[in-house]
């Protein structure tokens, strides 16, 4: 990828339709880190929603479901596997980028995927039921959160 151009300030994401988020989503803040042919976005995540109950958070990963613009594309993902209570961990997504090719303004539609993991209050391990699907596993429910729209323009890839 090369030496960052630049990053942008953090900002803390917010739900795309604050009216159906889960309480259980943590906190989120992101920062854009620009090369010249690469996008990465990190999503540093705090597990601190009061609807969490102290569970640790499984398999977090910030994922761009759609780019408006083939100038800017999804090309790889990097989650946190385990996120106890009260922690910071970052989630990537690294994304392909021609702003050459940039017509405008790229819309990115963000997701923040995890599952909530049951734990034993004494040990604060993730418990594991056995078995080997979702359901018995100990990976608990797993959630999708839509995250406000981000957009991208190709003077952001510019010294």
């Amino acid at each position: 990828m090369g030496e960052p151009l630049h990053s942008s300030k953090p900002y803390r994401a917010r739900p795309a339709h604050a009216e159906s988020a889960s309480p259980t989503l943590p906190e989120v803040t992101i920062i854009k880190h620009f090369f010249p042919r690469h996008l990465v976005i990190q999503a540093k995540v705090t597990n601190s929603a009061p609807g969490l109950n102290g569970r640790t958070l499984g398999n977090v990963s910030f994922v761009v479901a759609e780019s408006s613009d083939e100038a800017i594309m999804p090309s790889a993902q990097v989650p946190v596997k385990a996120l106890p209570p009260k922690s910071t961990g970052s989630a990537w997504c690294a994304l392909a980028a021609a702003p050459q090719r940039l017509d405008g303004t790229a819309v990115l539609t963000c997701e923040l995927r995890y599952s909530v993991l049951a734990v034993d209050t004494t040990t604060g391990a993730p418990l594991s039921f056995g078995g080997g699907t979702m359901a018995t596993s100990g990976l608990g429910r797993a959630y999708v959160e839509e995250l406000q729209d981000m957009e991208i323009h190709a003077a952001h890839f510019a010294m």
